[in-house]
């Protein structure tokens, strides 16, 4: 069975597809995975195919208006101005993300596409080639619930029957928004080009929940529990851990010296999140590392966020420009990060507590799952961040054996999992129920 896995974002959206597609490799099919084109040698390194999608959405990043939208300390009005910018900028760039997505399953023809939502035209354009579809998702959005607010409304704390009404109103709405923003997006496109895509009937959501577009979910049931209202087409399979990777092993000498000679190790790092002021940054987290527990604190940062790159770090820091979560993670003490879906896995999955400072998207969610799993003090809130209150923090989690004891819980109910193999499963049988239908 030729399979190929299509994804879009930043290296916490592409490293599950990988580790995905090499358990399709053991099994013995042929995968050919789509993603950006600053990934390429990532994904053939473990001997994938690769396609390559436009770099020009991930470019967006990089600049000043997205910096400035993210950014606590922009006021409200500075904020919506640069998220009107990046849309603008956004949707010419989403027709040149589709045209590569077009000509990739074109091209190729294979027997299944295994879509992340960012990468959405591929249900519209796998149909149109009558190629078997699923949907594998991260984060729960795609599918309206009762058991908790939709990641994009604020949860007002509603408890009972009118705290499931709210819940379920707020998915419903964001859902109909998404879908109906996609489906205008599509049909633009697809006028534009004049290639032959009908999708003006295209929705997403009703078809998860037919099961006319089956839905896989690629995170822990011990993290979110699946929820009994969905449709049974729905599914929860477990993380997608890149195991028994080049990447195991220490990435440098000098790393490892400083792992095994220091104590009360903390990991700092906010994966993609760029900062206007790294320098600033960065003098925050030298004084909060000195002001925690003693000063005995050393720190591991990785810098590749926010553009620290030339600061003179104090000895009891050590930074990278990026560092494999899966070798580090079991060496420190506590993972300190913006909350994004990967960094939460990685974390739990080592049995780790976690301090994290969300800026927008689905961060917010993760932190206060990881905050209820108590395996994470309350989140701190970017505008307020400080080095007294990131002090204080670490501080409390050092003092608090809880949040490493529910860490350490977490993480062997995950390790019983097999989150591959389930949806390894999922992907067979949505192929041969198509062949079916």
């Amino acid at each position: 069975m030729h399979v190929m896995l299509m994804t879009y974002g930043t290296r916490g959206d592409v490293q599950p597809f990988v580790a995905l597609g090499r358990g399709l490799l053991q099994q013995g099919h042929r995968v050919t995975l789509a993603a950006p084109e600053r990934f390429a040698g990532f994904v053939t390194e473990y001997d994938l195919e690769f396609e390559a999608l436009t770099d020009a959405l991930i470019a967006l990043m990089d600049d000043r208006l997205f910096a400035s939208s993210a950014d606590p300390k922009a006021s409200r009005f500075q904020k919506i101005t640069s998220l009107i910018a990046l849309g603008k900028k956004t949707r010419g760039l989403q027709d040149v993300l589709l045209d590569d997505i077009f000509k990739t399953i074109s091209q190729d023809k294979p027997d299944v596409i295994v879509f992340h939502p960012k990468t959405f035209g591929a249900f519209a354009i796998g149909r149109h080639f009558g190629i078997p579809t699923v949907m594998a998702q991260l984060i729960p959005s795609f599918i309206p619930t009762g058991d908790y607010p939709h990641m994009g409304i604020p949860d007002l704390g509603f408890r009972g029957g009118l705290g499931r009404c709210y819940n379920l109103l707020t998915s419903k709405l964001m859902c109909r928004l998404l879908n109906a923003t996609l489906r205008r997006q599509v049909c633009r496109w697809a006028e534009r080009r004049q290639n032959g895509i009908k999708a003006k009937d295209l929705d997403i959501v009703k078809s998860c929940q037919s099961g006319a577009l089956p839905i896989i979910h690629a995170f822990s049931e011990a993290v979110i529990a699946r929820p009994d209202d969905w449709p049974k087409h729905a599914t929860v399979t477990g993380y997608w851990f890149l195991d028994n990777s080049p990447q195991t092993q220490a990435p440098d000498p000098a790393l490892q010296k400083f792992v095994e000679s220091h104590k009360n190790l903390i990991y700092i790092g906010f994966g993609s999140m760029h900062g206007n002021d790294p320098g600033a940054m960065a003098q925050m987290i030298a004084k909060a590392a000195s002001q925690s527990s003693g000063s005995d604190v050393a720190a591991i940062v990785a810098t590749g966020w926010g553009g620290m790159h030339d600061i003179d770090w104090p000895d009891n820091i050590f930074a990278v420009k990026e560092v494999p979560h899966d070798w580090l993670f079991t060496k420190v003490d506590i993972v300190i990060h913006h909350g994004g879906a990967g960094t939460c896995a990685a974390a739990l999955r080592a049995g780790r507590p976690s301090i994290i400072i969300p800026f927008f998207g689905d961060q917010p969610f993760w932190a206060k799952r990881l905050h209820k799993l108590g395996v994470s003090p309350r989140p701190i809130k970017p505008a307020k961040l400080d080095a007294t209150l990131l002090a204080k923090q670490i501080q409390t989690v050092f003092k608090t054996p809880s949040y490493r004891n529910n860490a350490e819980r977490m993480s062997r109910e995950i390790t019983h999992e097999d989150g591959i193999k389930t949806a390894i499963a999922q992907i067979a049988a949505a192929v041969e129920n198509s062949d079916g239908t």
